[in-house]
């Protein structure tokens, strides 16, 4: 089984980048591939609860409920997390500290970076 890592960086305001990258990281599960999704900088803004029709983005909480259904890896940096403030996170994820995510993205056979 081979394992993907998908980063998300950006912003999730008035784009659709991070929610085309959820859609893409389901896809990838559909393959023989270990998914994970690492949430850093302002991406970790995606983890708050959010009314996506009032920050123009399409809805991208059900493609993160839906990668948290079929087992895959979510993963926040804390460091982001605390720069931005953002404490109560919305979806079941877990919360690394820098180096063990540098460590996470190196073990990892494909990395994807949005």
């Amino acid at each position: 089984m081979k394992k993907v890592t998908v980063v998300l960086q950006k912003s999730p305001f008035n784009t659709l980048r991070n929610s085309e990258a959820l859609r893409m990281s389901l896809g990838l599960t559909l393959a023989n591939n270990a998914v994970s999704v690492i949430f850093t900088s302002d991406a970790v803004y995606n983890l708050l609860p959010a009314f996506p029709e009032n920050i123009k983005s399409p809805a991208f909480g059900r493609h993160i409920e839906m990668l948290n259904t079929l087992k895959c890896k979510l993963i926040a940096e804390k460091e982001s997390m605390e720069e931005r403030d953002v404490k109560d996170v919305n979806y079941n994820v877990e919360v690394k500290e820098r180096a063990e995510v540098f460590k996470f993205i190196k073990e990892s056979n494909t990395v994807i970076t949005y």
